[in-house]
């Protein structure tokens, strides 16, 4: 008895409940790392596994489970997946059974939640399937899987009545089936408590196959076609273009899911086309189209209706989507103004409709450019990326008839002089700081006139792209003084280069020493990382250690020292080790 009376007290319990409640609220809703799996270059609000972190801590003791169950933000993550799908056998037949969908932790988290704002993930991917796999399910999960979609229905029955207090939704699956059942379900209007959704900040649907963004038709083809109001179920009742039904979503994510683009411009993001930009006080600022075959994307007066919906942009993702750009499509002479847009993200399989998408988009205040070659692993050709380049630097998509003769470096050089003070009127984004450039080939000539104009280009970042490094090198130019060379991107801050090629270290090395001797600033923060593939791993050139870099997982700095393994303390050499073994032995 005296014991317990006299026994010290947990250190945490002594906190006063509302930090322990904080504590409670950084456990449960911890943030996700982007750089786990770029292969899952795809976010979500917040990690499944984190949704039983609220009924653990919960367990722990009554003061704990009090705290717990009075925080009601610690329940607003409401997820579900095929770990919900239970199997009953049903009779002495083996082969007879029947399932059903297990809601007492959603209809648990949708309780102690109370009137705060919930996070919905629906999550029907099957976990055995790889992301960028042609099959979209293993034959294991194949009868659950697509059994799933008849519970989509049931699920939103739960959370419509929460429609008021949505804050973000979430649906991932591998088949077009789930997605199409909540599509429809979604885009019926109903008018429950709160008339749609007016705290929705985020939408993503993602149907999680890049093989199908490849393809020029839609699979299914029998379920290819659409129609109707996208989302009309958030937005209540049926509203005219002149409203904004939606008055707090930010975020619009659509992964391999296709709409009725012109609803969704004009009914669903509700933003007047020819508002005056003053008086827009809430739109779309994060917009991603992703991975849609060429037969469901929006024409080209679609999407630009969709970014004329969307002025307060601040980041653009098309990767292998965008309009389709029909033979006979010209330039628009009035390109969509979207002033505040300082991000985009460019994944294309074709070098001309790339280069023609951007220059429907004036976004003068650019400060992030991610270019990428996004044509299958098995594609066979090499696409040139010179147009686009090209276009990058000259704001011209007629330009590219420059030959790329050795010998007209001179002309790359009186180029340069002739753009070098008047740079800002000529690139489409004269303010750009940060460049990433995946697996884009073409010639010397298109790097070095994207190079020369623009300055202000602070961090650098090359993945598979020959050419690039040395468009960086101090340009001689003509009928000047021997010792008079223009640098290139002279406010460089940061280089990190993903190659295959040992001897990229090497011209990396000269690129530097070069500049430093021309009077560049020197580059502070230059990251080198090898990809090699696992039969190479172990191999060793010039004194260094191939580590397995698969960049997917915290890429490893080419050129780290391992440790002797002969030396004292190594695996081969240790003391302590061998003296104990004698022991043994």
């Amino acid at each position: 008895m005296n014991y317990q009376i006299h026994r010290p007290q947990c250190h945490i319990n002594i906190l006063p409940v509302e930090i322990l409640s904080y504590i409670f609220t950084l456990a449960t809703h911890h943030t996700i790392s982007t750089d786990i799996d770029p292969k899952r270059r795809y976010e979500v609000p917040f990690s499944p596994e984190s949704v039983t972190m609220p009924t653990v801590l919960a367990s722990v003791h009554r003061q704990w489970r009090h705290i717990a169950l009075s925080t009601s933000t610690l329940w607003s993550s409401l997820s579900m997946s095929l770990e919900q799908v239970v199997r009953v056998k049903v009779g002495s037949d083996e082969r007879a059974y029947t399932t059903f969908l297990d809601v007492q932790r959603l209809a648990a988290h949708i309780a102690r939640s109370r009137n705060s704002p919930v996070d919905i993930l629906i999550d029907t991917r099957d976990p055995e399937w790889d992301f960028e796999e042609e099959e979209e399910c293993s034959s294991h999960n194949a009868a659950t899987f697509f059994q799933y979609a008849t519970f989509i229905p049931q699920i939103l029955d739960l959370l419509f009545p929460q429609m008021y207090r949505w804050r973000s939704l979430t649906i991932l699956s591998d088949t077009w089936a789930p997605l199409r059942v909540a599509l429809e379900r979604l885009s019926v209007p109903t008018l429950i408590k709160g008339s749609g959704a007016p705290c929705l900040e985020t939408l993503i649907l993602m149907r999680c196959n890049e093989f199908l963004g490849h393809s020029d038709v839609f699979s299914p083809r029998t379920q290819h076609m659409f129609d109707g109001i996208p989302f009309a179920a958030l937005t209540g009742a049926p509203h005219s273009a002149q409203s904004h039904p939606l008055p707090k979503l930010r975020n619009l994510t659509l992964v391999g899911v296709h709409l009725n683009w012109a609803h969704l411009s004009r009914y669903t993001l509700g933003v007047a086309l020819n508002e005056p930009l003053s008086h827009v006080s809430s739109c779309i600022q994060s917009l991603e189209l992703s991975q849609h075959c060429r037969e469901v994307r929006p024409t080209v007066d679609e999407f630009t209706g969709i970014l004329k919906a969307c002025p307060l942009l601040r980041k653009l993702v098309i990767r292998v989507s965008g309009p389709k750009f029909d033979a006979g499509v010209q330039r628009s002479d009035r390109p969509v103004s979207l002033p505040l847009l300082e991000e985009i993200h460019l994944g294309y399989t074709n070098v001309e409709d790339a280069a023609m998408l951007l220059s429907h988009i004036h976004a003068p205040n650019l400060i992030s450019l991610s270019i990428e070659d996004a044509n299958h692993i098995a594609s066979p050709d090499i696409e040139d990326s010179g147009h686009l380049l090209t276009y990058l630097a000259t704001g011209f998509l007629d330009l590219w008839d420059i030959s790329t003769e050795a010998g007209l470096n001179h002309g790359v050089c009186t180029y340069y002089l002739a753009t070098s003070k008047d740079s800002v009127a000529k690139t489409p984004f004269p303010h750009l700081e940060r460049l990433s450039l995946n697996g884009v080939a073409a010639c010397l000539i298109p790097f070095s006139l994207l190079m020369a104009v623009i300055p202000k280009l602070r961090n650098l970042s090359l993945s598979r792209t020959p050419n690039a490094l040395l468009a960086l090198l101090p340009i001689q130019t003509p009928f000047a003084d021997a010792c008079t060379r223009i640098i290139p991107c002279r406010a460089l801050e940061s280089i990190e280069v993903f190659c295959i090629e040992e001897q990229t270290r090497n011209l990396l090395e000269f690129v530097q020493r070069e500049r430093e001797q021309s009077g560049a600033p020197r580059v502070c923060n230059v990251d080198m990382h090898l990809e090699v593939s696992s039969a190479d791993t172990g191999e060793e050139i010039e004194g260094y250690q191939i580590i397995e870099d698969d960049v997917v997982e915290n890429p490893t700095a080419y050129g780290e020292w391992e440790q002797d393994p002969f030396a004292p303390g190594g695996v081969f050499n240790d003391p302590d080790f061998d003296e104990a073994y004698h022991y043994l032995s």
